[in-house]
C-alpha cells in the first residue's frame, strides 16, 4: 500500500515537473529597435512606441532610443503603434529556439489625407465684424451652443479619461512611479493621517465651515456638559 501510494506521488510530481517545463519553453523574451526611414533613406528611432500582446490587457512602451523588451509566448501577436506612423502587427514564431528573440520593426509614417477647405481673409475686424453681425442669427445660437459643449468641463474631462495615453505620456508616468518607488525603498511611504500639518489644515477647514442648527445645537449641548 505503501508502495503503491509512494509510486503515484512520484508520477505527479513528475507530471507537474513536465507541465511546467513545458509552459516555460513557449515563454520568449522578444527584444529589439524600432526604426523608421527618413526623408534621406536613412534610419531613425522611433521614440515612446506602445507595444501591446493582442488580444490581452499587457504591453510596454519603447524608450526615447526605440529600444523595447517584452515576455511573450510564442505564436502571440505583437501590435506596435505610435502617433504619426501605421500600426504593425507581427507574429512571434513558434518555432524559436531558446528563451531569446531579437525583432527589429520598421514604422511605416502615416499619411493622412484631408478634405481641402478655402480660406478667405478679411480686409479688417471691421469688416469680420460686420459680416459676423450680417449672419444669420440662428445659425449664430447653433454655433455658440456648439462652441460651448465643446469647451464644457466635464465634456473635456469625459473626453481625457475615455482617451490613451500616448507613449511620451506613458514614459513620464512610468518615470514618476519610479522615482517615487525608489524614494522611499526599505521604507514605509508617509501617512497623511500622522502628519500634524494635514490634521492641522483639516481642523481649520472644519472651523471655516459654515454649521448647521443641528450641530450648533450638539456644540451647545457638548459646551455645557464640560461646563458641568
Amino acid at each position: 500500500m505503501m508502495t503503491t501510494k509512494y509510486f503515484l506521488a512520484l508520477f505527479l510530481s513528475f507530471l507537474a515537473l513536465t507541465t511546467m517545463a513545458q509552459e516555460e519553453s513557449d515563454i520568449v523574451e522578444v527584444y529589439g529597435l524600432i526604426l523608421t526611414k527618413g526623408q534621406s533613406a536613412q534610419y531613425a528611432y522611433v521614440p515612446f512606441v506602445t507595444v501591446a500582446v493582442k488580444g490581452s490587457t499587457r504591453g510596454t512602451y519603447a524608450n526615447y532610443e526605440g529600444m523595447y523588451s517584452i515576455v511573450v509566448k510564442k505564436g502571440q501577436t505583437l501590435s506596435f503603434s505610435a502617433v504619426g506612423f501605421a500600426p504593425r502587427d507581427i507574429v512571434i514564431p513558434e518555432d524559436i529556439n531558446g528563451m531569446y528573440h531579437t525583432l527589429t520593426v520598421e514604422m511605416e509614417p502615416a499619411e493622412i489625407n484631408m478634405e481641402e477647405i478655402t480660406v478667405f481673409p478679411w480686409p479688417d475686424r471691421n469688416n469680420l465684424a460686420a459680416e459676423f453681425l450680417a449672419m444669420q442669427p440662428n445659425r449664430a445660437g447653433q454655433l455658440e451652443a456648439i462652441a460651448k459643449d465643446n469647451l464644457d468641463k466635464k465634456q473635456l474631462l469625459a473626453v481625457a479619461n475615455a482617451t490613451d495615453m500616448d507613449g511620451k505620456e506613458s514614459s513620464i508616468q512610468y518615470l514618476r512611479q519610479q522615482a517615487s518607488d525608489y524614494s522611499y525603498q526599505g521604507q514605509q511611504a508617509p501617512q497623511s493621517i500622522f502628519d500634524p500639518i494635514a490634521w492641522g489644515k483639516f481642523f481649520n477647514q472644519w472651523q471655516k465651515k459654515k454649521r448647521t442648527p443641528k450641530e450648533e445645537q450638539m456644540i451647545k449641548i457638548l459646551e455645557g456638559e464640560n461646563g458641568n
